[in-house]
Formats: C-alpha cells, sequence, structure tokens
C-alpha cells in the first residue's frame, strides 16, 4: 500500500552531529512527494527506545524511518520487531552496512528516500545474542564479532580519525602489534566447528560489517541462518599472516584461506578462554560465552522493488 503517513526517527549524533538535519531534509523530501512526515529525537538511548515504541505502536503512522548507523536503524528495528509496522533506512552512518545489503542508496539521500516512497516492504532476519554470564539479550542487525574483531572495534570507536571504512582498517592494523590469540570453542547447531587458538569468530545476518568489509561473505538476511567465519591460528602463525589476510577481507576471499573455517545455522553457541569481547553493529556489549540464534522474518524493511 502507498505511504501516506510516517515518523523519522533521527540520531542527534549522527554524522557528526547533522543527523537532526537529515532527518528535517528527509521529511522535507518525502513532504515532496506528498508524504506526511514528522520528526522525532529522543534525548538518550532510553529515550529514544520509548519513542521508537511510540511510533510503532501509533496506529496513524504507515511506517518509521530511521536515520542513522547500523547501531541506530538496530533501534528502530528492535521497536517495529513483531508489529506490522515496516522500517524505512536512510544510511547516516560510519559503517551502513544494513543498507548496503538491501540494496538502499549510500550517500544519496533522495536516492533512499525514493526507496521509502516507492519501495516494497519485505520481512528480514534479525540476529540476537545471549550473553551466558548474565543472561542479558542484544539483537544485532548486521554481524556479532568476538577475539581480534571486537578488539578492533573497541579501538575504532575511540578514533577520531580516519572516517568511514578505512578506521576499522587502521585500527585493525594498530590491534595487530597487540595480537592476543585465545582458545575458543565454536558450535554452530550442535556441531564443533573450531576447538582451538583462534583469532576471530564472527557471525554474521549480512555480509559485511565495518562499512563494507565482507566477514562473511555469503550471509543472506532472508535465509533463516547465520553465516559464521572462524579465523583459527596454527602454531608459528603470526601477525605476517594476519597481515596477508587483513586486505582480503574486503573482497570475502578471506574465507578460502587454510586457516578460515565457516558454517552456517541457526544457533552458534562460543566460549572463550580467556574471555574475549562481543560486539554487535559495532556497539560493545560484553563477553563471551555467548549464544547466537536467528529470528526468522522477525521485522519488515522498505526495501526497493
Amino acid at each position: 500500500m502507498p505511504l501516506s503517513s510516517v515518523t523519522v526517527l533521527a540520531n542527534p549524533q549522527a554524522r557528526k552531529g547533522t543527523g537532526l538535519a537529515i532527518a528535517d531534509d528527509v521529511a522535507r523530501l518525502l513532504i515532496d512527494r506528498g508524504i506526511t512526515a514528522r520528526v522525532v529525537a529522543g534525548k538518550d538511548l532510553p529515550d529514544a527506545q520509548r519513542v521508537a515504541a511510540e511510533a510503532v505502536a501509533d496506529p496513524s503512522v504507515d511506517a518509521i524511518v530511521a536515520v542513522g548507523g547500523d547501531g541506530s536503524i538496530r533501534l528502530a528495528l528492535e521497536a517495529a520487531a513483531g508489529s506490522t509496522t515496516p522500517v524505512g533506512i536512510i544510511p547516516a552512518g560510519t559503517g551502513n552496512d544494513l543498507a548496503r545489503a538491501l540494496g538502499v542508496p549510500l550517500g544519496d539521500l533522495p536516492g533512499a528516500v525514493d526507496v521509502i516512497a516507492t519501495g516494497a516492504a519485505k520481512a528480514i532476519d534479525l540476529g540476537r545474542v545471549r550473553l551466558d554470564d548474565t543472561g542479558e539479550t542484544t539483537l544485532f542487525v548486521t554481524v556479532a564479532a568476538t577475539g581480534f574483531d571486537a578488539d578492533v572495534t573497541k579501538r575504532a570507536v575511540t578514533m577520531r580519525w580516519p572516517r568511514g571504512q578505512s578506521r576499522y582498517l587502521v585500527a585493525a592494523l594498530a590491534e595487530v602489534a597487540s595480537l592476543t590469540t585465545r582458545r575458543f570453542t565454536v558450535r554452530v547447531d550442535g556441531e564443533t566447528l573450531a576447538d582451538g587458538e583462534v583469532l576471530f569468530t564472527a557471525i554474521g545476518n549480512t555480509r559485511s560489517y565495518g562499512g563494507g568489509m565482507l566477514i562473511t561473505p555469503d550471509a543472506d538476511v532472508h535465509d533463516g541462518r547465520l553465516d559464521v567465519t572462524v579465523a583459527t591460528k596454527d602454531p608459528g602463525v603470526g601477525r605476517a599472516t594476519l597481515l596477508r589476510l587483513l586486505p582480503t577481507v574486503f573482497s570475502g576471499k578471506h574465507v578460502e584461506h587454510e586457516l578460515v573455517r565457516t558454517g552456517r545455522g541457526k544457533v552458534v553457541e562460543v566460549s572463550s578462554d580467556p574471555a574475549a569481547l562481543v560486539s554487535v553493529d559495532g556497539d560493545l556489549i560484553g563477553h563471551l560465552p555467548a549464544t547466537f540464534d536467528v529470528l526468522e522474518s522477525a521485522v519488515s524493511v522498505l526495501m526497493p522493488r
């Protein structure tokens, strides 16, 4: 059905504090297309969650539109999960990997708004992680990362330069200097994928994270499965091997390396010694052990037809 009224969820922190201005531009472009649009923004995370929930519950709202990066978009998808309200996506963050997965234009605001105005609502999967030590659960939209990957995220979020995809590469190169391996056990649908020295484990709902790094290159948000990439470590393998492996992540060729193992399933159990950090959609949430599972067709998003 054609949209007549939408609520635009703004993240004032997106794009160096210009997120609210971007949301206003989105509303103006939607109004130009004959769609009533209202911009709302939370003062902090709890307030943003409240605002998103209210927008989803409003029967006069045909869709909610999330403006920001993957973390901000996750908040909107969490609010809309299980409802009939679709979510439109305006990529305005660092990674924008869900937009990449769905074919939403990057760096093209009118093009992204066109997807909202003329696109089709289709269901996508979401990932979910439960931290075993605390029992806390968090949804994720793109990739959950542990080990070296999460260590890179921790470093990247503190960096002011560079921005975009190159930030993660610079952070990764810096993290190699203090490379730490851990003993991981990774089980996919009850079958052991890895048990030994591991550099990182990534669990993907989408193909990429960090602005286009194809860490789980065959992942599909419509297949009801999570893809798993594990970089194991043999004795004698060190920084030089990792430095050669890193650039291949941008093409997805790293999965062809003899030390990399891949899997796909509904439930992924991961533990490590010592405990590794866990990040989801670029946000650090805690430490292993954790269980990851997929919520099939959990939420509707507006995609190009």
